[in-house]
């Protein structure tokens, strides 16, 4: 008898139900499963270690320019339209019928333990790469259908066999969406049991135009480019502040850098990257800031707040005259902090990490520089800042450090007592190219101005 290659909707969902080993889609607004039929027995099957389930979702992006078409049928020539409403809740069905429903009866093996070696047999994920065709796959046998103008009301699946004539694409297609790490799994984030969320940020071209959206991690590897923000931290003296990473970092261990860097946040800082500077410093200082001006860096008792730090505007050397010292002067406990460089913003830089195996991993971005006056005890706090090891410098020495290839290090243990010892300096790539590019004269002259305008009576 000839095997039965295309399948009804009902027909398919009946196959769902039988499955014995595992069910994947991919795309699964495309499918709107009728996930009230098979959530107890699901719950059954994973919580026994028994059934794989695993659902990758279009990524609300993806969904936009689909509904550009989807929402108007005089263009798609659909029964009905979908507009972006429409296909986010479908998009969220899983997420409001399956995962909250096994988290709530206790289901075992949704999320596994760090570092545990127990499978994880449910996962919900959202992708950020197109899915140009969905696919479900039910044990050995895999399924597609089209989307083309529509999303939601998919009649006709085909099981994809040796004999289609896309046999060996599709196979390879399944096999880079569901099977390899470096896959579709690497351009994804996974809702998890615990509510967590991978950071997902803006991808630009090298001309600063968006592109679209990837998680955080992917950014390795890749050609494309993501928005930073770098601080210089200055102390009222206008001693610069630089960081020794940690041996434990995932990347660039033991080697000196900036004050402080952080990605863009796709959800708080597109509008302005300002307030993702201040959020860094604050965060890779002291990890949480007080609420209110003057308060003591209890790090157990306090909250991050972006709008500690009072920004000034751009930093124009040229127009300085006018620098606001008198209030600077005035308020010894604020935080400062300028923009310079515009334009260094719109080159691309090349920021290559290290990794721990001692592999290069290179990384492009656009940097948005940012140099900030601390208060006036912070010359005096450095010894207590928990996250680094830290250095207040003067310019002119932190050149040196860098053309002598070593540094000073002073440690002072549990009695207070001081050591000093030097050590190997050995720079970040954003460092170093801070020091020896034109990024280094308009720190120069911060800094002279600093001096000039808060030391100089």
């Amino acid at each position: 008898m000839e095997e039965k290659i295309i399948y009804n909707q009902q027909e398919l969902f009946d196959l769902v139900a039988k499955a014995k080993l595992r069910i994947r889609l991919l795309g699964a607004v495309s499918f709107d499963l009728p996930y009230d039929r098979y959530k107890d027995d699901w719950f059954n099957q994973i919580n026994a270690g028994k059934l794989q389930v695993e659902i990758i979702c279009e990524s609300e992006a993806s969904l936009s320019y689909a509904s550009l078409i989807s929402s108007n049928r005089r263009v798609s020539g659909e029964k009905r339209s979908y507009d972006i409403g429409n296909l986010m809740n479908l998009k969220t069905a899983p997420l409001q019928k399956v995962r909250e429903y096994l988290k709530s009866k206790g289901c075992k093996h949704i999320e596994p333990e760090k570092d545990s070696k127990e499978k994880q047999f449910f996962s919900l994920r959202t992708c950020y790469l197109s899915i140009p065709t969905p696919v479900i796959n039910i044990d050995d046998d895999y399924y597609i259908t089209q989307t083309l103008t529509r999303f939601c009301s998919q009649e006709k699946f085909e099981k994809i066999t040796e004999e289609n004539i896309w046999y060996n694409e599709y196979k390879n297609y399944f096999g880079a969406y569901f099977e390899n790490e470096l896959g579709a799994k690497k351009y994804s984030t996974e809702i998890t049991t615990k509510g967590g969320k991978t950071e997902v940020i803006l991808m630009y071209n090298d001309s600063r135009h968006v592109l679209g959206q990837l998680p955080r991690d992917s950014f390795l590897d890749t050609t494309k480019v993501k928005v930073v923000v770098w601080g210089m931290l200055f102390s009222r003296e206008g001693k610069v502040l630089i960081s020794q990473r940690g041996l434990n970092a995932k990347d660039n261990r033991g080697m000196w850098d900036k004050s402080i860097g952080g990605h863009v946040d796709l959800e708080k800082d597109t509008v302005d990257t300002s307030k993702a500077a201040a959020r860094e410093m604050l965060e890779e200082l002291y990890k949480v800031e007080a609420e209110a001006q003057g308060k003591d860096l209890d790090a157990e008792k306090m909250k991050i707040n972006e709008d500690l730090p009072i920004y000034l505007g751009e930093w124009r050397r040229e127009i300085r005259n006018t620098f606001p010292f008198s209030e600077i002067k005035k308020n010894k406990e604020e935080y400062y902090f300028f923009r310079i460089k515009y334009n260094f913003s719109k080159t691309v830089v090349d920021s290559p990490r290290f990794l721990p195996d001692e592999s290069e991993s290179p990384v492009k971005c656009f940097a948005d520089v940012y140099v900030f006056v601390m208060p006036e005890n912070f010359k005096d706090t450095i010894k207590d800042l928990k996250n680094s090891q830290y250095k207040l410098l003067e310019l002119y020495e932190l050149n040196d450090c860098y053309l002598d290839k070593q540094i000073e290090v002073i440690t002072m243990n549990e009695d207070k007592i001081e050591t000093r010892k030097v050590e190997k300096f050995n720079p970040t790539p954003d460092l170093k190219k801070i020091i020896t590019g034109d990024l280094w004269a308009e720190l120069n002259s911060f800094a002279d101005y600093l001096k000039e305008g808060l030391t100089n009576k």
